[in-house]
């Protein structure tokens, strides 16, 4: 009876006046509708419009689409063509030469992909302005509108503690995040978060005077200061020198990307969701599922608690890969102490923090999202059936909207580099 009771309380939700017109998530008998897809933002040099229409399986790109973008209705950009990317490639190959034998040759390659169905804006636009897409496509036209909302101005960030995540062997930090409401009315917000993580392993190399056909002592110490950031001169006579530089090399593969951080215990993410009592830092678990609401995936919330006020937000974000306690120390007794520091691996990890403002149509269909998502909504059952989605795209389907962001960048790990064992 908890389950069903949860599921009318997400139904619930989506009765409030928040759209213009539904649309059913059930595409059986929606072939063919065309489909306008976009979440603008305030300020950006580009924005994707996605371009799409309906079938039984999943949605089919368009290609062939005319877009329009109005500024406080005027026109400013008009697109005819998908969205391409160029790639520059470089590949080596080996070829004889009458002269030198074999050798490498590089050669550059490009290539051109086009994104079928995404169309790209290059119109900026700011707060207050009302923005609005018009689309045509094989005699069919939709359109939408929607009015770029303030910024949220001076939010803080700060970085509360780290310690090691219970069962998983990495590191988790925590964050308070604070900003005043916009304005004395509702507002609408999303809070993204964002991680920057790679791993530096740095190293001497000697410096073979041979190989650069170079015998002077002078020379050697010359070449090395022009070409390298970090020279190292050892083992100096009166004709020779031994040249060392440091050399960095990436050995994680750089991960950028989005972080499903933890929100638990934070009342205005949570939005309304019972909040277990289990030690389990699972928020899917089965044992939070029997207790808990639609979990907030799209991480969406309202002033409701705070409006006029401030907001303050508690969430906790697991580093990307594992960072050892300690480390085996490097010993070379060619080198200082202080030169041995300046070699092995050296971890970099920082979080942005993006908080949006957005529209009272994109905080409603988010919010419909996390209910289809939910693994209490089940659209085979009787009670639930097929979800609608709010929309304000006239003469079609899908959501529009204009986001005004503003970011925080955290540095949680700059060059660190882990204790020694002793």
């Amino acid at each position: 009876m908890k389950k069903y009771l949860f599921i009318i309380a997400a139904f619930a939700m989506l009765a409030l006046p928040a759209c213009e017109n539904d649309i059913d998530a059930d595409l059986e008998n929606m072939e063919g509708v065309l489909c306008l897809n976009a979440v603008l933002q305030t300020g950006a040099d580009t924005n994707i419009v996605h371009i799409s229409r309906t079938s039984r399986t999943s949605p089919t790109a368009v290609r062939d689409a005319v877009v329009k973008l109005y500024v406080n209705d005027n026109l400013v950009e008009t697109v005819t063509d998908c969205y391409s990317v160029t790639h520059t490639n470089i590949y080596t190959s080996e070829r004889f030469d009458d002269d030198l034998g074999w050798i490498n040759v590089e050669e550059e390659r490009t290539r051109t992909d086009t994104i079928w169905g995404k169309y790209l804006l290059k119109t900026k636009f700011n707060v207050g302005d009302v923005v609005r897409v018009d689309v045509t496509s094989g005699g069919q036209h939709v359109w939408a509108e929607d009015v770029a909302p303030r910024k949220i101005e001076n939010p803080t960030v700060t970085h509360t503690y780290t310690d090691n995540a219970y069962g998983y062997g990495r590191d988790r930090v925590a964050l308070d995040v604070s900003f005043n409401d916009i304005s004395g009315g509702a507002d609408y917000y999303r809070m993204s978060i964002y991680s920057d993580y790679y791993r530096d392993n740095r190293y001497f190399v000697w410096v073979n005077p041979y190989e650069i056909n170079i015998f002077q002592k002078d020379s050697i110490i010359d070449y090395v200061r022009r070409n390298y950031k970090t020279p190292v001169f050892k083992n100096e006579t009166e004709t020779s020198i031994d040249a060392y530089y440091l050399i960095n090399l990436r050995t994680d593969t750089y991960r950028s990307g989005y972080e499903d951080y933890s929100y638990r215990g934070c009342l205005i993410l949570s939005e309304g969701e019972a909040q277990s009592t289990s030690t389990d830092e699972d928020e899917d678990s089965d044992f939070d599922m029997l207790i808990s609401d639609v979990k907030n995936t799209y991480r969406v919330f309202s002033d409701h608690l705070f409006s006029n006020s401030t907001a303050n937000l508690h969430v906790s974000v697991l580093c990307p890969y594992e960072i050892p306690d300690n480390i085996n120390r490097w010993n070379d007794d060619d080198f200082t102490e202080e030169e041995k520091d300046m070699a092995g691996d050296f971890y970099n990890w920082r979080l942005k923090v993006n908080l949006q403002s957005l529209s009272e149509q994109q905080y409603y269909y988010l919010r419909a999202l996390n209910a289809i998502t939910s693994p209490f909504y089940d659209e085979t059952s009787n009670l639930s059936g097929a979800m609608k989605l709010p929309s304000n795209v006239h003469g079609g389907s899908g959501n529009f909207s204009v986001a005004t962001q503003t970011t925080v960048v955290v540095p949680i790990l700059v060059d660190y580099k882990p204790p020694y064992y002793y």
